[in-house]
């Protein structure tokens, strides 16, 4: 029996979609460039980054989403609480340590979702999805083991080695953090809120963390150059706002399991671009470890879409929006 052969239309609109989705990666890959690359301290760049991307959400909202009400305030400020430690833990990991450790690390929340699969997932643990699992951590294990903790000449110094330590330490909290914010966040938009009404509610929420660690913390908060503006701003319409719309519309139109997949290639192209353009060193046994991580992720993504049992909308370990940054 033969499937059903879609409209000529709803093919030019799948393959828009995985274009959609090609650039949506692309754009979340530059997201830790621009961390990288500003000047200014962690808690200023938090600040500046939520309270200029909120407007536009809240624009968002009111123009393609629901609006934003009390509703949506209620069911987004706890997983903004997530939200908002995830993405300091995020932006400081890939400050303290290389992009292709924090990337890889941060990759890995599938695979731990994986394990939590049956009290929450709704999904049966199989023994192939605990091997790509712990292929995965294995992977990771290589990267961190085999990380040249290099500055811009390859140099090695036992003071840049610590320092990168704990920026992996801050990469894995951020996976573990993430994982909770995705479950809470999921759940959200099971129940039908509308994703940039959704967004606006995480975004005022991050806004009111963030705001008095800023005032508190900082000393370069009015001290923002030129340049460091430019890249706020991309760093909010590339990877935060077109990355999530252009993967949101996309997922109407494709297996969360081919989006899934295409996402993979994140680290890949976040470590590239790192190399080129920060003179980030890349050791062979990171390049191995990250492609044991990639395998083995790929692996638990095809294996929980083949044994799929529950609902498609039911929060499952191949959303696509697993593998994005804040």
């Amino acid at each position: 029996m033969t499937a059903p052969q879609q409209s000529p239309e709803f093919e030019r609109r799948r393959a828009i979609a995985l274009a959609a989705v090609v650039v949506a990666v692309l754009s979340w890959s530059v997201g830790p460039l621009f961390v990288s690359s500003l000047s200014v301290s962690l808690p200023t760049l938090l600040f500046y980054r939520q309270v200029i991307w909120l407007p536009v959400l809240f624009t968002l909202a009111h123009t393609v989403g629901d609006g934003f009400t009390k509703h949506h305030l209620a069911v987004s400020w706890k997983p903004g609480v997530f939200f908002a430690v995830s993405t300091a833990l995020g932006f400081g990991s890939f400050r303290a340590t290389t992009i292709a450790n924090a990337t890889l690390i941060g990759s890995l929340t599938p695979a731990v979702l994986l394990f939590l699969a049956p009290r929450i997932l709704g999904e049966k643990i199989t023994a192939q999805k605990v091997v790509y699992s712990l292929v995965s951590f294995v992977g990771v294990v290589a990267v961190v083991v085999g990380a040249e903790t290099v500055g811009g000449s390859g140099s090695t110094s036992s003071s840049v080695g610590e320092h990168g330590l704990f920026g992996d330490a801050l990469a894995f909290a951020n996976m573990a953090v993430w994982t909770i914010y995705f479950i809470a966040a999921k759940r959200a938009r099971d129940e039908g809120t509308n994703t940039w009404s959704f967004l606006t509610g995480v975004c005022l929420a991050n806004v009111a963390l963030v705001t008095p660690w800023a005032l508190v913390a900082s000393d370069d908060l009015f001290d923002v150059t030129a340049r460091d503006w430019v890249l706020l701003l991309l760093m909010m319409l590339i990877p935060g706002t077109a990355g999530h719309f252009l993967m949101t519309w996309a997922q109407r139109y494709l297996d969360t399991t081919v989006s899934s997949l295409i996402t993979l290639a994140g680290p890949v192209v976040s470590t590239a671009l790192a190399f080129v353009f920060l003179d980030q060193g890349v050791a062979l046994a990171q390049v191995l470890g990250g492609a044991i991580v990639l395998l083995g992720l790929g692996g638990v993504i095809l294996s929980t879409t083949a044994a799929r049992t529950t609902k498609s909308d039911t929060v499952g370990t191949v959303d696509p929006l697993l593998n994005s940054n804040p």
